[in-house]
């Protein structure tokens, strides 16, 4: 009986060799199921497995010509299965890792709600600074704005480094104090 089945097999493989449809018909029909089920039990995906079932016989179809009709064409079969699987399992974690990449560097995303809040609080602010004496303003936009030191802001004004130090302070004070007065009623 198994001379039998290897015989159908080598006559099959050798007219699927030569380009038959109907030896791949034969061989996809009593195959499709043991490699559907071998890459579902592998990827646990029907979609997956439809797909890579589908392009396994495909493979099968274009390299027929390289087929061996005196081998058993299972192991074929399955390798080519478990390489297409393998493919999928990278792309699969390539994708995955991206993703993950991706997220980590997207910043927080901010509701309307948040960017009214702080393009309001940015206009109370600025509105504040403006209200600052105008040397006190400039050392402060100097400092906080341009990011400069307190000795170079003394060199550009012409000022001590220790009047930079107070008017930063001072100024400082100035918008705690009323940012807080304008969070309270914000909040309220």
């Amino acid at each position: 009986m198994k001379c039998k089945t290897i015989h159908i097999n080598s006559r099959i493989l050798r007219l699927l060799q030569e380009g038959d449809e109907n030896a791949f018909e034969q061989i996809f029909h009593f195959y499709y199921n043991q490699v559907y089920t071998f890459v579902l039990n592998t990827l646990y995906n029907t979609t997956f497995a439809e797909d890579i079932t589908q392009t396994v016989f495909i493979t099968l179809w274009e390299k027929r010509d390289t087929i061996d009709p005196e081998t058993n064409i299972e192991p074929l079969l399955y390798t080519i299965a478990r390489n297409h699987v393998y493919r999928q399992t990278e792309q699969l974690l390539r994708r995955f890792k991206y993703e993950q990449t991706q997220k980590e560097n997207i910043p927080a995303e901010y509701s309307a709600e948040e960017d009214v809040n702080n393009l309001f609080l940015e206009k109370i602010l600025s509105e504040l600074i403006e209200k600052l004496p105008s040397e006190r303003r400039k050392v402060f936009l100097l400092s906080r704005k341009e990011h400069l030191s307190n000795k170079n802001i003394a060199d550009r004004l012409h000022i001590s480094e220790k009047t930079v130090e107070t008017q930063i302070r001072r100024s400082l004070i100035f918008l705690k104090d009323k940012m807080k007065q304008y969070l309270n009623l914000f909040f309220l």
